[in-house]
């Protein structure tokens, strides 16, 4: 598995032009040692089928986790927002993350209701407390779609730097959701689509030119341009010209 994480950031490195190395500073040198990350890889990786006792779905893969926590902390990222919680494990990866470069924050935007299933795989320790500011803003029973439309009634905007989609995987509701993500109003950002090869997604938004975006530098990679074939998800970066 770990050569499996760091070819993918070889070539997100390559593919969105970062010199740092990202393998040796955040997996070798954070995520390896870390007494929580590393036990649920473990578990993980010896069971590829473990769905955690959930009836929301199964957990993130360990490498997607491992370039989602490696890409924000290089970029020293201050706000994320993921559509789809689950049990949490992507979620684990991204608040550890977040956590080091802290202050920020994590929006997390989960339709389910359930208290006991929703997020259950997050430890008391990375439950940052949220100060409208900074830690773990968790919405239970919140559509991703509403959120956005409600900031846009407030006259608010939304200034993430990386947007992870892991929730409705239909052409449709992927596309609403992109569309939404590209309105940030920050000058770099990443979005990320787990399973984007569902109802042929991302080759679909590619001969659409769904991910262009006026004034910005777009570059993508996914499991299809990358080494690893259909084992990578699909991450977008946008930066402003």
């Amino acid at each position: 598995m770990w050569d499996l994480v760091r070819i993918a950031l070889e070539d997100i490195q390559s593919t969105f032009g970062i010199t740092e190395n990202l393998y040796e500073k955040y997996v070798k040198g954070e995520i390896k040692k870390d007494e929580l990350l590393v036990p649920l890889i473990e578990r993980r990786q010896n069971n590829f089928d473990w769905k955690v006792e959930t009836p929301l779905g199964g957990p993130g893969t360990s490498l997607n986790s491992c370039v989602l926590y490696s890409l924000i902390r290089h970029f020293d990222m201050g706000t994320v927002i993921e559509t789809g919680v689950a049990s949490g494990f992507c979620t684990l990866f991204m608040l550890a993350a977040l956590k080091k470069n802290y202050p920020a924050k994590l929006v997390s935007l989960e339709l389910s209701d359930d208290k006991k299933e929703v997020g259950k795989l997050v430890p008391q320790e990375l439950r940052l407390p949220f100060d409208g500011a900074s830690g773990w803003d968790l919405r239970m029973g919140a559509s991703s779609l509403e959120y956005f439309k409600t900031l846009k009634s407030l006259g608010g905007n939304h200034k993430a730097q990386l947007y992870s989609h892991d929730s409705c995987h239909t052409m449709e509701f992927m596309t609403k959701e992109l569309l939404e993500f590209k309105q940030s109003a920050s000058d770099h950002f990443i979005i990320f689509f787990d399973d984007q090869m569902s109802e042929n997604f991302w080759d679909r938004s590619l001969k659409m030119k769904l991910f262009d975006k006026k004034g910005f530098e777009v570059k993508w990679i996914s499991g299809a341009e990358s080494r690893l074939r259909g084992h990578l998800g699909g991450f977008v970066q946008y930066k402003r010209i």
